[in-house]
C-alpha cells in the first residue's frame, strides 16, 4: 500500500510539458526527463494536459513564434509559464517567460505562478484587458516591450497585446487604454513615431510640393535681385556674353552688394512656374495613400511598460474605479479651477451682454450597471468609445470636469444657445455609438443652459451648477 502522505506531495508537484520537435536538439533538457512530452503545441492542447510550466524547443523563430501564439491564445494553458530552450528573436521572446537553464527554474516558474494565482480574488479572465493584466501580475518580472518590425506598417507594435487585443483592435489601443487608466507604467520610451490618422500606419512618404499648385514637380534655383530696375529673375537669365547683364534695364552686374544680390526665393516650380522660398512638406501614406500635412500626423510613442501598483490591485480585486480615468482624459480639469472660471464668465457676461457662454451636465445614468453586469475591459472599451468621440466634439477653449463617478460638467466659453442645441444633439448620439451587439449601451442624460437663459439673481457657479444638477432628480 502506497504511503499516503508521499501521494499528496507528489499530486501537488508542479507538471512539466515538454514540447519538442521533429529533429530539434535537446540535449539541454536532459535535466528534464520526467516531463510529459509532446511533438508540437496542438497535440499538447489537444491532449488536455495541466501543465504548471512548459518548454518549448522549436526547429527555429517561425515555429517558437507559432507555439507561443497558439499557447498563449489557449483559454487554459495561455497564463502559464512558457519557457524556451534558446533566444528565437524579439517577436518569440515577448511572448515567452525566458529561457529554460534548468527544471529546477522551471519548477520554480511554476511555484511562483501558483502561488500569486491564489492571491487573486477574481473569476477566471476572458477578454483582452483582463487577461494582459493577468498574465502581467502572474509574471511580475516581465516587461512588455514593444518590438520593430519593419515589415509591419506601424513599425513597432507589443506581441501580447496583439495577442489579447479584439478581432480589429490595434494592440497599441489596449496598450494605451490600459496607460490612460494608470494600471501600466512606463519604464523607459523606445521609440518615438509620427503615423497616418487614417489607417496609423507609420510607413510614410514626405514630399516637397509647390505651395502654389501642389506639383510635386520643383527645383532649387538661385534668383539673382538687380538693383538698377527691382528685377528679381534666375541666374540663367542674366547670364550674357559679357557676364551678367540684367535683361530688363542692360545693367551690368559685376559686384554682389554693390549691383546685385542673391533674392529670397531659392525654389521654382516648373508646371505653375511659381517661385517660393520653403517648399510645402506633406505626407503620404503608403498604405492607404492618402495625403496630409505634416502638422495633421499623429504622434505615437512606443514605451517598455510593466504593471503599475493601481494595476497590480486592479488584477488581484477587478475593481472598476480605474475606468473612470478614461473619461478624465478628455480634458480635466480641477473642480475649484471651474468653478472660478465659471464664476468670472457669469460676471463677464453681466458686465457684457455680448459675452456668451453656456454650461453642460452629463450624467451616465446606467455606468454602475454596466460595471456590475459586464467584464472591466469590455466596459472600459465602451467608456473609451464614448471619450474619444466626446474629446473630438470639444473645443480647446472648452473645460471638461468629472463631478463624480457619473456626473461630468462642460462649460463652453463663447458659446450661445444654438452652438449648444447642436453640441447637446451630437453629445445625445454618443449613446447610440457606444451600443454593443447584445443591445447594451452607455445611457446618458442631458441638462444644459446657456448664459441668455440667466438673470441677475442667477447667483453664483455654485447656484447655477445646482440648478442643473436638480434637473436629474
Amino acid at each position: 500500500m502506497p504511503n499516503t502522505s508521499t501521494s499528496v506531495r507528489l499530486r501537488v508537484l508542479p507538471s512539466i510539458a515538454l514540447v519538442v520537435a521533429d529533429g530539434a536538439s535537446a540535449q539541454r533538457l536532459a535535466a528534464l526527463g520526467g516531463a510529459a512530452r509532446f511533438a508540437g503545441a496542438d497535440q499538447l492542447i489537444g491532449a488536455g494536459f495541466a501543465a504548471d510550466v512548459i518548454v518549448l524547443c522549436p526547429r527555429d523563430a517561425a515555429e517558437a513564434r507559432s507555439w507561443l501564439r497558439t499557447l498563449r491564445g489557449n483559454p487554459r494553458l495561455g497564463l502559464r509559464p512558457m519557457l524556451l530552450t534558446a533566444s528565437y528573436g524579439p517577436h518569440a521572446d515577448a511572448l515567452s517567460d525566458g529561457l529554460a537553464t534548468s527544471a529546477d527554474e522551471a519548477l520554480q516558474r511554476a511555484d511562483e505562478l501558483r502561488a500569486r494565482w491564489q492571491a487573486l480574488d477574481r473569476p477566471e479572465p476572458i477578454d483582452g484587458d483582463d487577461r494582459l493584466l493577468t498574465f502581467l501580475y502572474l509574471h511580475p518580472e516581465y516587461v512588455l516591450e514593444p518590438v520593430a518590425d519593419a515589415s509591419d506598417e506601424r513599425d513597432y507594435y507589443y506581441p501580447l497585446a496583439d495577442l489579447y487585443s479584439l478581432e480589429h483592435e490595434d494592440g497599441f489601443a489596449l496598450v494605451s487604454r490600459l496607460q490612460q487608466r494608470g494600471l501600466l507604467k512606463p519604464v523607459r520610451l523606445v521609440e518615438r513615431l509620427h503615423v497616418c490618422p487614417g489607417c496609423a500606419s507609420a510607413h510614410l512618404l514626405f514630399n516637397e510640393l509647390c505651395p502654389q499648385c501642389g506639383s510635386i514637380d520643383i527645383a532649387e534655383q538661385n534668383f539673382l535681385h538687380c538693383y538698377a530696375c527691382g528685377n528679381v529673375a534666375p541666374h540663367e537669365e542674366y547670364l550674357g556674353r559679357g557676364g551678367l547683364i540684367c535683361r530688363k534695364c542692360s545693367a551690368r552686374l559685376r559686384q554682389i552688394g554693390v549691383d546685385y544680390d542673391r533674392a529670397l526665393e531659392t525654389m521654382t516650380c516648373k508646371t505653375c512656374s511659381g517661385r517660393f522660398t520653403e517648399a510645402e512638406v506633406k505626407a503620404r501614406c503608403a498604405r492607404c495613400r492618402k495625403q496630409y500635412p505634416s502638422d495633421a500626423l499623429i504622434e505615437r510613442r512606443f514605451h517598455s511598460l510593466r504593471l503599475s501598483s493601481a494595476g497590480e490591485s486592479a488584477a488581484r480585486s477587478g475593481s472598476v474605479g480605474d475606468l473612470f480615468a478614461l473619461i478624465d482624459e478628455v480634458s480635466y480639469s480641477h473642480p475649484a479651477y471651474f468653478a472660478q472660471t465659471l464664476n468670472w464668465l457669469l460676471a463677464l457676461n453681466r458686465r457684457h451682454p455680448e459675452v456668451h457662454f453656456s454650461l453642460l451636465a452629463l450624467k451616465f445614468s446606467n455606468l454602475q450597471t454596466l460595471a456590475a453586469e459586464l467584464s472591466r475591459s469590455r466596459l472600459a472599451r465602451m467608456l473609451d468609445t464614448v471619450a474619444q468621440r466626446l474629446r473630438a466634439l470639444l473645443r480647446g477653449s472648452d473645460l471638461f470636469m468629472r463631478d463624480d463617478d457619473s456626473l461630468c460638467w462642460l462649460l463652453l466659453p463663447q458659446t450661445a444657445a444654438a452652438g449648444l442645441a447642436v453640441l447637446r444633439e451630437r453629445i445625445e448620439a454618443l449613446s447610440a455609438a457606444s451600443t454593443q451587439n447584445d443591445g447594451r449601451r452607455m445611457e446618458m442624460q442631458i441638462a444644459s443652459l446657456s448664459c441668455a437663459e440667466l438673470d441677475e439673481n442667477a447667483g453664483d457657479a455654485s447656484a447655477v451648477m445646482g440648478r442643473l444638477r436638480g434637473a436629474f432628480d
